[in-house]
């Protein structure tokens, strides 16, 4: 089956309203979409609050389909859609929830942080305690974030003067003041 050039979220939202409790695979048929790219953008439109996935759990030890349905009526389309190519399924990024943002601080759809939110984190623990010689895995561990992202942070704070290395081995960083 040929697939569609595009696959927009208001598609998958009405979709939604017209057939509720469905799979994503039964919906990427409907659609003409692969399953895979239909499933992953189900579960954007759950973290923009647009859907809603009832877990299908197991039935016999085999575990059954997430069900969903539309949280919202498909509203005509006001940003570029999301392209879906035929070889590879590839998904550009949905629009940002209400309320998202790409400046510092603000969220990514998904709970992903935006840009300039890690190291806003980062400065503000380490304001916090002006004192204390931190490392990436105290602080990745008290921030609930990825050390390694952590750690990408701090060097480039450190190369911007917002932070201090104050041990090298094993890595340490101080507010700079």
């Amino acid at each position: 089956m040929a697939r569609p050039p595009t696959l927009s979220d208001e598609a998958l939202v009405a979709a939604l309203c017209a057939h509720p409790e469905a799979t994503a695979a039964e919906i990427a048929g409907r659609l003409g979409a692969g399953q895979s790219t239909v499933a992953k953008r189900l579960a954007l439109l759950e973290a923009a609050g647009a859907a809603h996935r009832r877990a299908g759990g197991r039935v016999d030890g085999v575990r059954a389909p997430d069900r969903w349905r539309a949280l919202r009526t498909a509203e005509p389309q006001t940003t570029p859609p999301a392209e879906v190519t035929a070889s590879s399924e590839a998904v550009a990024e949905p629009s940002a929830p209400e309320g998202a943002s790409d400046r510092p601080g603000g969220e990514a759809p998904a709970g992903r942080l935006g840009r300039g939110a890690l190291g806003a984190l980062v400065r503000d623990y380490l304001a916090a305690r002006p004192t204390d010689a931190l490392g990436p895995a105290t602080l990745a561990k008290a921030l609930g974030r990825s050390q390694g992202a952590v750690s990408n942070a701090l060097s480039a704070m450190a190369e911007r003067g917002e932070v201090v290395l104050v041990a090298d081995h094993p890595r340490r960083y101080r507010i700079a003041r």
